[in-house]
């Protein structure tokens, strides 16, 4: 199973998130992400509960992730993910092959149909009901693999996507184009995905991964694909510091946003002590999963994050 973190771009500096990024590279990660938001999605201080205020610092994540990919040079790129409402496609698209430029052919293109209602509210975005933005996903997919196809004409027109004689140079640099990776849970984005991505993230515990990617090869072969062109991926909550405070709060959160028991949140996310992590994440690859994202948020020092990764990365990499 494949390795790779996210540093949220919130509560922090460049600084710490480009020596998080180098260090990981050096560590044998095989990609790394931010997430895409424009207000904090967590309290400053990690001993206060989720949800709660969203004041503090936060960089936008596409322009991070630019600095970010010309600090390092092997692993793959990327937001998980990008909403959909947020930007117009071209814009998106044009990003995105841009970065895929800036990193040599290491960028991908991470969207999700967007959740965060209070952010739209906030900044004045349209926030369509969930059947609309299914379809504006669909479409901004379908019209993101026509402009960096072989054709130096596009022409699309959907329901909120309209493309006409459409121009678009550079193409990506990785042959095949930028893999599209959409993030969520539902069954409608999980048939988009069929249809058009490349790479799927999902919040599934392990116990729920082998139902998940049952589906997900049905739906593939009912759209004339193999298992093997869609990679699955998780991320993964973790608190690293080996505080047992701290670790309480995390599982709590967990069980707020998840459900279950303790000993269930436990079986989900990283805590404790290295065993049991490596534990968890081999239940994952056990499941099905090919690559697990760790969320390295900001309390996590780089000191924690280099001795989980030495303690626990040889044994779920090479095994």
């Amino acid at each position: 199973m494949e390795m790779a973190f996210q540093t949220p771009p919130e509560h922090t500096d460049y600084a710490r998130m480009r020596d998080l990024w180098q260090a990981g590279e050096g560590l044998g990660y095989s990609a790394a992400f931010t997430f895409d938001h424009f207000v904090p999605l967590n309290p400053r201080d990690p001993r206060e509960a989720p949800g709660g205020s969203t004041h503090g610092p936060q960089f936008e994540g596409l322009t991070v992730l630019a600095a970010l990919a010309e600090s390092t040079s092997r692993m793959d790129i990327g937001v998980l993910v990008s909403g959909v409402t947020y930007r117009h496609p071209v814009v998106f698209a044009k990003t995105a092959v841009t970065l895929d430029h800036i990193s040599g052919g290491r960028a991908l293109f991470g969207i999700g149909a967007a959740w965060h209602e209070g952010e739209h509210a906030m900044y004045g975005f349209d926030f369509p009901p969930v059947g609309d933005r299914m379809q504006f996903l669909e479409e901004t997919v379908e019209a993101f693999n026509l402009l960096c196809g072989p054709d130096e004409v596009v022409n699309y027109q959907g329901r909120f996507v309209s493309l006409t004689d459409a121009v678009f140079e550079p193409k990506p640099v990785r042959p095949g184009g930028l893999p599209v990776l959409i993030g969520g849970g539902g069954e409608r984005l999980r048939r988009i995905t069929a249809r058009h991505a490349h790479w799927y993230n999902g919040f599934w515990a392990p116990w729920e991964w082998s139902d998940v990617n049952d589906g997900l090869d049905a739906l593939l072969e009912r759209y004339s694909r193999k298992p093997s062109d869609l990679k699955r991926t998780t991320l993964v909550f973790a608190e690293l510091s080996g505080d047992e405070a701290a670790e309480a709060r995390l599982i709590s959160t967990v069980q707020g946003y998840r459900g279950g028991s303790e000993a269930e949140a436990r079986r989900r996310i990283l805590v404790g002590g290295y065993d049991e992590m490596t534990d968890v994440l081999a239940s994952y690859a056990a499941a099905g999963v090919d690559q697990v994202m760790i969320n390295v948020r900001p309390n996590q020092t780089l000191a924690e994050f280099v001795a989980f990764s030495e303690a626990v990365l040889p044994a779920v990499v090479e095994a």
